[in-house]
């Protein structure tokens, strides 16, 4: 297995700067959706977009595109490097200033490869170690993550890598679905057996707390020289 330079491979762009007075809505005529920090999460967030105007955005290379990668390059110092996949989108779309958009500029390194190697914990710690910290801010620096070393299979081999690590992120989102509906049954369970708690909707008996026990704050244990 080779193992390459991800610069030589892959490029990651700067987002786009632009004003608050540039804000519109992404749907409007002549604008542009830009994704922000919000929207990268374990998927990208489509919940909440902001629109700027098309001529903002100068350089066709910095349109997102199927495939492509956001990544949090100035953001508090455990979320730099922090990234999501693009998916195929109905508009057009780019990266807001404090986002990167990594891409494989060469054909022999598959994105979704990319995606997944980018992701992993032992990638992220550096990325994250790459940061040019300032007092609340860390800034990722573009060239040392760009030096970085990539191990590059063959294409076909990076391919049956990627089919596994979908299938475990299926696997992991359909767990993450069920927690989330488990909790919503929880919290609707306890709600038809006592009703709102904050408005005793069910008007039930109340006492202070102070009428089930004591207040007591914990002291510092003295040391065992034992």
């Amino acid at each position: 297995m080779n193992s390459v330079r991800l610069g030589d491979y892959a490029t990651l762009i700067r987002g786009v700067t632009y004003k608050p007075s540039d804000v519109m809505g992404y749907l409007e005529d002549k604008a542009i959706a830009c994704m922000r920090t919000k929207n990268v999460q374990v998927d990208l967030d489509q919940s909440d977009i902001v629109g700027i105007p098309g001529h903002i955005v100068k350089r066709e290379d910095k349109l997102l595109r199927s495939g492509d990668i956001l990544v949090s390059s100035a953001n508090s110092w455990n979320l730099v490097g922090k990234c999501c996949w693009v998916p195929q989108l109905s508009y057009p779309a780019t990266a807001g200033g404090f986002i990167s958009i990594l891409r494989p500029t060469n054909e022999e390194l598959d994105s979704r490869y990319l995606y997944h190697w980018f992701t992993s914990g032992p990638v992220q710690h550096v990325v994250r170690s790459f940061g040019n910290k300032t007092t609340n801010i860390s800034n990722l620096n573009h060239k040392r993550c760009m030096g970085m070393i990539i191990p590059l299979p063959m294409r076909e081999e990076q391919k049956r890598i990627v089919k596994i690590l979908d299938a475990a992120e299926a696997l992991q989102a359909k767990r993450r679905e069920s927690i989330s509906r488990l909790d919503a049954l929880l919290q609707s369970t306890f709600r038809d057996l006592f009703g709102d708690p904050a408005l005793n909707s069910k008007d039930l008996p109340t006492i202070s707390l102070g009428e089930l026990g004591d207040w007591k704050s914990g002291g510092t244990p003295s040391p065992n020289f034992s």
